[in-house]
């Protein structure tokens, strides 16, 4: 079985290199053929060097956009399964399995888990690590789909089939691609499969959670699907 790891990067030579050999030590099933593929969104730092020095195969894009990267990796990805993480993103050892046995029912066509951050200030860090796992598992039960990008996986056939990421969207990328999968298969929420992400974004303080909180109510609420962008944090 040939599995897809995807990795949206755009100047991450500081998370990196942790990133992927978090991958490296991944635990493994005999017959898994794993290919990791870094989409370069043009970087200036070297990022493209550490990608290469942990032997990851980069895409490089001149255009940048968080869902225009995942949908590059999902077209080029050679797996049947295809996982989805972040730059600045540890994932623990039991990642990829916990999702393959999830997908190893042939009703199921996503999964997703959760994730932390690993520092961070008030009041993102608090938020993060302790509301929002109980906001991502309320919604789950009541059908909405509030996935991170840095811990998703998916069949890849049914992925192509809807369309892939929509390359247009600022936000919300992973919850639209995993809100439409659901059209076509099973969803399973993997409540105890955590991945650790930075907590870069707490610099932003209480603008970053406003912003969030208020395009949190637009995307699930009234659908809205133009956003301001955020800015970056690298």
């Amino acid at each position: 079985m040939k599995i897809s790891i995807i990795i949206p990067a755009y100047n991450e030579e500081k998370y990196i290199g942790k990133t992927l050999e978090s991958i490296n030590n991944l635990e493994k099933k005999a017959g898994w053929e794993i290919e990791v593929i870094v989409v370069n969104g043009d970087s200036t730092d070297k990022t493209v060097e550490v990608a290469k020095q942990y032997s990851a195969r980069v895409l490089n894009e001149p255009h940048k956009g968080i869902g225009f990267a995942r949908q590059q990796g999902l077209l080029h990805a050679q797996g049947g399964i295809v996982a989805f993480t972040d730059a600045d993103t540890i994932v623990p050892k039991d990642w990829l399995k916990k999702h393959l046995t999830a997908l190893a029912d042939s009703e199921v066509v996503c999964s997703y888990g959760n994730f932390r951050v690993s520092e961070g200030s008030f009041p993102y860090f608090p938020i993060t690590n302790y509301l929002q796992p109980l906001s991502i598992a309320l919604a789950y039960k009541v059908g909405i789909f509030r996935a991170p990008g840095q811990n998703i996986a998916c069949k890849r056939e049914p992925a192509l089939a809807i369309g892939g990421f929509d390359e247009k969207l600022m936000m919300f990328e992973d919850a639209d691609f995993v809100k439409r999968l659901g059209k076509v298969g099973k969803v399973r929420y993997l409540q105890n499969c955590v991945v650790t992400s930075s907590g870069r974004r707490s610099k932003e303080g209480w603008r970053f959670i406003l912003r969030a909180g208020i395009a949190d109510i637009q995307f699930f609420v009234f659908g809205v699907r133009k956003f301001r962008k955020f800015p970056n944090f690298r």
